[in-house]
């Protein structure tokens, strides 16, 4: 993995290089793709290996302890976790969501050359990667992020998605900060999808992502991406001899069994593994406001709904330092800050 970047860009369609690999800007249509589609070549999104993994990921630390917050009745005490800073909420009764979406304004980040070469923060929301009772393995997510480039002191903005394993962050198109966000995942039981929007209130642009399981009746693990009305796809996921580049594989199966409102810095820094993080870029404090979500019952409401079980992480290091700090939630439990911490 090397530190250089390139982007251009051109009416109607944004392209990134970054970390030497190439990604189209495309924002998805709405809607199933006929059956008679074709189908491209194998390919494999990818921003160089760099990744948003499950919160549950091999090597992640979660621990409960917090000597700053004394819980009450109706006080929610952050758990501390090495992978992610945000809110996640579990099902209850067994039941699986459907769909996560919030809204936020997109942080300022401040890139020092010295001290903070390649550091990252994503913003994002996404189905499964965190209750225990579920199988944790996968991550469907999109959101944006603010990127130190190497060296540079200039943060790049971006409107991003994953479809954790299959892929990697894949950027669609560059924003600016304090560009207005709306993001959500919703999952189709019937055709078997996940649609992952992104909207840039601000500058009109948008990314839409359709994403088909292995287990699709039309265009099975495959993606089309729509932006600002150029479709390209359906392409496939596949990559010959990798068995991971399948969505929701019989190993890895896609389960709902989590939403989540999440900080995240990206894995694979230096071209090591998930669980080798790249350093959290520093930002303004983080609102995510509207946040709510659906469940396979019908129930819809915000983090702190009586119909699923809610859950707050601050993200520190593994030694337990603290890097990103959630707030207690507001506006009827759909409202919350996300503060950068300086580890020290």
């Amino acid at each position: 993995m090397t530190t250089s970047r390139q982007r251009w860009w051109r009416r109607g369609v944004v392209s990134v290089v970054l970390l030497g690999s190439l990604s189209g800007s495309i924002v998805a249509v709405v809607g199933a793709v006929p059956a008679t589609a074709a189908v491209s070549a194998p390919t494999r999104p990818s921003v160089g290996g760099a990744t948003a993994g499950p919160a549950t990921s091999p090597g992640a630390v979660r621990s409960k302890s917090n000597s700053y917050c004394q819980p009450t009745a109706k006080k929610l005490c952050p758990e501390n976790n090495t992978v992610w800073s945000g809110y996640v909420v579990s099902p209850l009764q067994n039941r699986q969501f459907r769909s996560v979406s919030a809204s936020w304004v997109q942080p300022v980040a401040t890139c020092r050359p010295k001290t903070s070469p390649s550091a990252w923060s994503l913003f994002w929301v996404g189905l499964d990667g965190w209750s225990s009772s579920f199988d944790g393995s996968t991550v469907e997510q999109g959101g944006s992020y603010a990127q130190c480039v190497g060296t540079s002191h200039v943060p790049v903005y971006s409107v991003w998605w994953e479809m954790f394993p299959t892929n990697d962050i894949v950027p669609e198109f560059a924003i600016s900060a304090h560009d207005h966000i709306d993001a959500s995942v919703t999952f189709d039981p019937t055709a078997e999808t996940y649609t992952v929007s992104v909207t840039d209130d601000t500058s009109g642009q948008s990314m839409l992502v359709v994403a088909t399981s292995q287990t699709a009746a039309v265009n099975p693990n495959t993606y089309t991406v729509t932006v600002d009305g150029v479709t390209t796809g359906p392409t496939s996921f596949a990559v010959p001899g990798d068995q991971s580049s399948v969505l929701c594989s019989y190993a890895a199966p896609c389960q709902n069994g989590s939403a989540e409102w999440v900080v995240e810095a990206p894995g694979g820094a230096n071209g090591g593994s998930n669980s080798t993080h790249y350093p959290l870029a520093r930002f303004r404090p983080m609102v995510f406001t509207s946040a709510t979500a659906t469940d396979s019952a019908g129930n819809s409401g915000p983090i702190l709904d009586a119909a699923w079980s809610p859950t707050a992480l601050d993200l520190t290091t593994w030694s337990g330092l603290y890097l990103a700090s959630v707030t207690q939630l507001k506006s009827n439990g759909g409202q919350f800050r996300d503060v950068w911490v300086p580890a020290n």
